[in-house]
């Protein structure tokens, strides 16, 4: 069911709802700093609601990284409904050789907490966080022997101690897996900082290809008419075979792109500017037949021209 997830392709954010599962960790070595913890959850009976009339499960469960706008939610019961934006990212997982894909939603957007009710604020600071995340898997972690850092827990023993209105999370000690006095702290704003710049110049380099693969497409409509006919042949090939096409790139892969470009002797730069430009809504109108409409200058030349 997670291909359905790949399906989707990494160029659009969708809109999506879940239930929420459950809280965790990853723990992941740098070679700076040593082992490091960032907090985790876990939703379950994953949709699509682009259209909220016809939602469309794409996995029973996945695992998102506990951003900003997850943990201002406040603390989440199992079952409670979410929705939120996110594209999807591929990554490769495996114990060893990391050989297997996979695919995961990514930049979080407009989170909202769908069901009903008002949530406790969780810890802001990140010791605190992790450190209310090992308590509440406490009896799981310690029957698997998975970390239960004292620093973390006793952080959040402080801030709970510090609370008007504490959690409703019961505190036990750490064990003597990495009994450290202290411990680096993840500079989650200057991450994300990175991420969201990275993403803006993504963003802005999608959006000159399209311009530019839209300028080219104007200037060939032989071109267009080329391609129409082939991701028409394709569309109806993949209904056919039951096999998944993009519906995005009107059902053209690369391969079959350059083909034609070929032919009208465009290089791969210029390409994959087109690419891009059958992504738009000008492409997709030509695509499903309809038709510009024509200012009322035009449509007054085409009676003249009739009536010579």
């Amino acid at each position: 069911m997670r291909k359905i997830l790949g399906n989707l392709g990494s160029d659009e954010r969708h809109t999506f709802q879940a239930e929420f599962g459950k809280y965790g960790y990853k723990r992941y070595y740098d070679k700076s700093r040593g082992d490091l913890y960032s907090p985790t959850m876990v939703v379950r009976n994953v949709r699509i609601v682009d259209d909220p009339k016809n939602p469309k499960m794409v996995t029973d469960h996945l695992w998102l990284n506990l951003t900003k706008g997850f943990a201002d939610l406040g603390l989440l019961e199992t079952g409670d409904l979410i929705q939120f934006n996110g594209r999807v990212s591929q990554y490769n997982k495996g114990f060893i050789n990391k050989d297997k894909v996979d695919y995961e939603l990514t930049y979080p957007s407009k989170v909202q907490l769908l069901t009903d009710r008002k949530a406790q604020p969780l810890p802001d600071d990140h010791r605190a966080q992790i450190g209310m995340i090992m308590n509440l898997n406490y009896k799981f972690y310690l029957n698997n022997q998975r970390p239960l850092v004292a620093y973390f827990m006793d952080g959040f023993a402080q801030w709970q101690k510090a609370q008007d209105t504490p959690l409703p999370i019961e505190c036990h000690k750490g064990t003597d897996y990495e009994n450290f006095n202290s411990y680096d702290s993840l500079d989650y704003s200057a991450e994300k900082e990175k991420l969201e710049k990275d993403e803006a110049e993504k963003q802005k380099d999608l959006e000159q290809k399209r311009e530019a693969g839209l300028k080219i497409l104007k200037e060939k409509p032989d071109l267009v008419k080329d391609l129409v006919a082939l991701g028409k042949e394709l569309e109806q090939k993949s209904q056919d075979s039951k096999q998944h096409a993009s519906e995005q790139y009107c059902y053209i892969s690369n391969g079959k792109l350059r083909v034609v470009t070929a032919k009208y002797k465009l290089g791969k730069s210029e390409t994959s500017d087109i690419r891009q430009a059958l992504t738009t809504d000008w492409f997709h109108e030509k695509f499903n037949g309809k038709e510009e409409k024509l200012s009322p200058l035009e449509q007054l030349a085409g009676k003249f021209n009739k009536g010579l």
